[in-house]
């Protein structure tokens, strides 16, 4: 009686666990998402110089996005995909004797943030002035949950390289995140969203490659047309 009782108990423990464990991978995915898009042939953007662009912080973020976005940029110096990157300060100092073009570029980004469209008059203006047919956007906005959340703040981030000239997209790293109420502190309100961006741009890192079945159809085409790996770095 004793060790069928036993048993019981032992069954109905392990089925608990069993549960508990299905509910937190569950809420886990549920409480963060990561999506790709990206073009099918990656191989003619490879090496070409960017010029990296930021939205303006969320709120509660001010404080530490100067030194964020100094991270990211130091981290996307370093892809070897990427060709030369012109960052932040880079740009400002351009914008300080071109305040007419530093309006257009503000105006740029809120077009960009709110619909996803990019201006392309705009556009060609700044990949001339800054020397980069690639545009890499950081896009990072925090809003409350709809009713189907199970929170009332989520993140949603996005890491977009765009052909400046024609406004396409080129590859896009999207990453959505519903905060739990121990997220929601200082200190790992901050922490969290620098640990998010970084993983963003390390999805970017991993995805911007060249597929070892179009190496393949390259090195297949004639001598005088190929693209070796070499003249890209990789």
């Amino acid at each position: 009686m004793n060790h069928n009782s036993n048993s019981y108990s032992m069954s109905l423990s392990s089925l608990v666990l069993i549960i508990c464990i299905f509910g937190i991978l569950i809420f886990q995915t549920a409480c963060k998402t990561t999506d790709l898009k990206v073009k099918p042939d990656l191989l003619p953007y490879m090496l070409k110089p960017v010029a990296f662009f930021s939205v303006k912080s969320p709120k509660k973020l001010e404080t530490v996005w100067p030194e964020m976005m100094n991270r990211i940029e130091l981290r996307l110096r370093e892809l070897p995909a990427l060709g030369s990157v012109t960052g932040i300060k880079e740009q400002k100092k351009i914008f300080e004797n071109n305040p007419k073009l530093r309006s257009e570029f503000r105006t740029y980004l809120s077009t960009m943030t709110l619909t996803g469209i990019s201006d392309k008059e705009i556009a060609r203006k700044l990949e001339k002035k800054l020397e980069s047919p690639y545009f890499l956007l950081l896009n990072f906005t925090s809003f409350p949950c709809t009713k189907d959340c199970s929170s009332n703040e989520q993140w949603v981030i996005r890491l977009k390289l765009i052909e400046a000239h024609s406004g396409d997209l080129i590859f896009r790293v999207r990453k959505q995140h519903q905060l739990t109420e121990d997220e929601k502190s200082a200190d790992a309100y901050n922490e969290l969203a620098g640990k998010l961006t970084t993983e963003v741009v390390d999805e970017f890192a991993s995805g911007f490659i060249v597929p070892w079945h179009r190496w393949r159809y390259e090195h297949l085409q004639p001598a005088s047309v190929r693209t070796e790996r070499s003249e890209l770095g990789i």
